[in-house]
């Protein structure tokens, strides 16, 4: 156990620094300088039952002090009101509707919704964003300046999750700090090299040109993990991207509830794993053995191998620490529940994973998905 606790050490080390310097390599877009430019920017938005939140969303959208947007509403089969809400601003001038009446095999509704808006586009940029999402007057004239001043394809903003309560703010804290190490999303700020990437759903802003190089969402079409999926295909194909957090700019209710977020993983935990079982398993496993035992090891164990246990549980909230300070507007102290996420997340994990494999495949949004379709698309 004592050389366990020794490699689990030195992997926290070795984890922590690599945020410390990537998370510093992600700019805040508050302290980011705008310039002005009048290029067309065409915003898509996909929407299904998305009547509680696309009327603020919209609005929102309608206030950007850019001066030269077009926006497109894109309702995806909705059975709500959406549809009524979205037809309520087809007669402004800067606004398209489109409604979408049935989804063709092996697509996505969300992706095929933002192709159909990218057809009818006409900006030279896009931006790919979701119903729910607020913005801040400013949002998009800023981040088109960092576009346009560090001469970049692509910028992804990740936005303000807000939550309710302790334990939901804690679980979406423990997802992004189990994000940070595994998909280490700061790549995206490092142009000396082709790996990696990043794409957050919430705001994607890219040159027309580019996205239709990396072969447009025809390309991820049934894809869960289409906007990581984008990002990481405009920085292998050698376009230059940027992330930035825009916790002062953009926010989203991810999830209203705790039960929500467990079941909404659902949709994107085993495409994460490549709907693998060897990587599911590891993931598992892996989370148990690198987050939970030290805390075991810590109460049962005596002399040097508990004092290392603690070493590793030491390093364990620093980086969850430092993610959440640098990713959240959550108060630092929802770290003390560390263990209890650790626990949760392995269950959230296990049972999208199981249920995926029994029922065949996924549903969101009220559409099943096959699993047979699902692995058609090639993984990174």
């Amino acid at each position: 156990m004592l050389i366990l606790m020794i490699i689990l050490a030195l992997f926290w080390v070795v984890a922590l620094f690599d945020a410390y310097i990537g998370l510093r390599r992600i700019p805040r877009l508050e302290t980011l300088a705008s310039k002005p430019s009048n290029e067309k920017i065409s915003v898509i938005m996909a929407a299904k039952n998305e009547e509680n939140a696309i009327e603020k969303s919209i609005t929102s959208l309608m206030k950007q002090t850019y001066p030269n947007l077009e926006l497109i509403i894109v309702n995806d089969r909705s059975t709500d009101d959406t549809g009524l809400i979205a037809n309520r601003y087809a007669t402004y001038e800067n606004v398209k509707v489109h409604h979408v009446e049935t989804l063709p095999d092996d697509w996505l509704g969300k992706n095929h919704a933002l192709y159909q808006g990218y057809t009818i586009a006409t900006g030279d940029y896009l931006i790919f964003t979701d119903a729910d999402i607020e913005y801040k007057p400013n949002m998009i004239e800023k981040t088109f300046s960092l576009l346009l001043q560090e001469k970049a394809s692509h910028v992804t903003v990740a936005p303000d999750l807000e939550a309710k309560g302790m334990l939901l703010k804690g679980f979406i804290a423990y997802f992004l700090f189990g994000f940070g190490f595994f998909k280490r999303p700061w790549t995206a700020n490092n142009d000396t090299s082709r790996k990696g990437g990043m794409g957050v759903g919430a705001f994607q802003l890219l040159s027309k040109e580019v996205y239709e190089l990396v072969g447009t969402h025809k390309a991820m079409a049934n894809r869960p993990d289409d906007d990581l999926y984008l990002g990481q295909q405009v920085k292998q194909n050698g376009h230059k991207q940027r992330l930035v957090t825009g916790l002062k700019h953009l926010k989203v209710e991810w999830y209203p509830t705790l039960r929500n977020a467990i079941k909404g993983l659902e949709k994107n935990t085993f495409a994460g794993l490549h709907y693998s079982w060897l990587f599911a398993l590891f993931a598992i496993t892996g989370t148990l053995i690198s987050q939970v035992l030290p805390f075991l090891v810590f109460f049962v164990f005596e002399g040097i191998t508990k004092w290392i246990s603690l070493l590793v549980i030491v390093l364990i909230y620093a980086l969850h620490s430092l993610t959440t300070k640098k990713l959240t507007t959550y108060s630092l102290p929802i770290v003390i529940l560390f263990p209890l996420q650790a626990l949760l997340f392995t269950f959230t994990i296990s049972r999208a994973v199981l249920l995926t494999y029994y029922q065949g495949g996924i549903t969101w949004r009220g559409t099943f998905y096959p699993l047979s379709s699902l692995k058609k698309q090639k993984h990174l």
